[in-house]
């Protein structure tokens, strides 16, 4: 391919790299075969910065811009889970029956007045009563607190980086 600069990073709707392009996979590549090109990466994407350098690595990566001057400082999390710490604030509102069941199918799928050991009906009231637990029929716990994909939509394409072209010009 002709007019690259070296170190210009392409992507491509094929699965090779073409001549004297790489696949940015994060591979190790040595110096000596590759000067011209490690002059202008350095070691800032892996290796030991004498014998061999790193390509940067877009595998499973959106592209994000430079900022303050950070280069190879990936952000982000394919998979996330929630917390109750990282769970936004908000409550729940609980809507209820006062008259006492007849069934156990709630009219309107509301609960009915729950009594309690006593046969004390349990109301909600302003202020409100002493915390209590609730029946486990009343409410339960759902979810698994297992990751969720945290990943924008994408279409899958090869970035491969330039081992050869014009050097690129420093304004």
């Amino acid at each position: 391919m002709a007019d690259q600069f070296i170190g210009e990073i392409r992507a491509f709707g094929f699965n090779y790299a073409p001549y004297e392009w790489a696949f940015c996979n994060g591979q190790l590549i040595p110096v000596q075969q590759n000067a011209a090109l490690f002059a202008i990466l350095g070691a800032n994407y892996g290796g030991n910065g004498s014998t061999n350098f790193g390509l940067p690595n877009l595998q499973g990566r959106a592209i994000m811009g430079q900022v303050n001057g950070d280069i190879n400082n990936p952000q982000g999390d394919a998979q996330v889970t929630i917390t109750t710490a990282t769970m936004p604030s908000h409550s729940h509102t609980l809507y209820g029956d006062v008259a006492h069941a007849s069934s156990d199918q709630p009219a309107n799928h509301l609960p009915a007045r729950l009594l309690d050991a006593n046969n004390n009906a349990f109301i909600a009231a302003v202020p409100p009563p002493a915390l209590t637990t609730l029946s486990p029929a009343t409410i339960g716990t759902v979810g698994n607190s297992l990751p969720h994909d945290n990943s924008q939509p994408y279409q899958v394409l090869n970035f491969c980086i330039s081992l050869a072209g014009a050097w690129p010009q420093r304004p």
